[in-house]
């Protein structure tokens, strides 16, 4: 609902210009302010308020009506912050089960290495990144497929990965997976 404001009072008469306005002139100013700004309280509340309509009551039911929706505002606002409060902590708490060994385990396939971590985490996807980032650091690895999936508290990154220049078999699947202990 939108509400103008009222009109503005008429000006002043030139042979009044120098004189202040009178009393009356005054007085109906201000009742006509105060009516816009209850008007605009009353859309503002009937807008979020439970009840049907405030235009009916009387003033001091509608400041108070407006009064306990503040009130209800603030509790709100308040539960709002605590539960923030609640997921950053959870948030935090992640670092904990992070440092928790996180089960990793690297397969040899020739060519390539094939990589599985299952982390306990509350669906973050960074740790693919994070596995990724930690795989191919050394730089003689190339990272041909990966995937993240969760399932109720555990994250699983699977990564397929082609070594190249491979020395050795085996020296590649333990770098690797100090690689990703390191990581983790």
């Amino acid at each position: 609902m939108d509400i103008s404001p009222p009109p503005p009072p008429p000006p002043p008469h030139p042979t009044q210009s120098k004189c202040k306005p009178d009393r009356k002139t005054v007085e109906k100013n201000r009742r006509d302010h105060m009516k816009f700004l209850y008007s605009k309280l009353d859309s503002l509340i009937a807008s979020s308020s439970s009840s049907a309509s405030s235009y009916g009551q009387q003033l001091p039911d509608r400041l108070e009506e407006a009064t306990n929706y503040i009130k209800r505002l603030q509790e709100r606002i308040e539960q709002l912050k605590e539960n923030k409060k609640q997921l950053i902590g959870s948030t935090g708490g992640e670092s904990n089960e992070r440092s928790s060994s996180p089960e990793i385990e690297v397969h040899d396939l020739g060519s390539g290495i094939n990589a599985v971590l299952i982390v306990s985490s509350h669906h973050d996807q960074a740790i693919m990144h994070r596995a990724i980032r930690a795989v191919v650091e050394e730089g003689n690895v190339d990272v041909l497929n990966a995937h993240y999936s969760s399932a109720g508290d555990k994250s699983i990154v699977s990564l397929h990965t082609l070594v190249r220049d491979s020395n050795e078999s085996g020296s590649g699947t333990i770098s690797m997976l100090d690689r990703l202990k390191k990581a983790f």
